[in-house]
């Protein structure tokens, strides 16, 4: 396996771990969000090393959810380059790929596709 494949199928466990976890948060504290508390879910900038947490309620992470191509991200984790900032939010951003190629991913890619 080539390091990029190995780099790539690393981010997708990680990825489908952090995913895997939010759903277990919104599973077991879905009457969190009736009094619109927030929950930490990890920042999707792709970075490797970022392990910084973003406080939403559960009806903010759906929205960002809602289109394949939007990630929520820490302020200042947005990569100007290949995306752009949507929305913002005291506590997050919502960037959208920019790319069709990199859109594509994003969609084929989407755990709930």
């Amino acid at each position: 396996m080539s390091e990029r494949d190995e780099r790539l199928a690393g981010n997708e466990a990680l990825f489908r771990e952090v995913n895997e976890r939010v759903a277990e948060v919104a599973t077991h504290f879905v009457e969190v969000e009736t009094r619109g508390e927030q929950i930490n879910f990890a920042c999707e900038c792709g970075r490797a090393d970022c392990a910084e947490p973003i406080a939403m309620t559960l009806a903010e992470y759906e929205a960002v959810r809602a289109e394949p191509t939007h990630f929520a991200v820490v302020p200042e984790h947005e990569q100007i380059d290949i995306e752009i900032v949507i929305e913002r939010h005291p506590t997050y951003f919502v960037v959208e790929k920019r790319e069709p190629d990199a859109q594509e991913i994003a969609r084929e890619t989407d755990p709930r596709a």
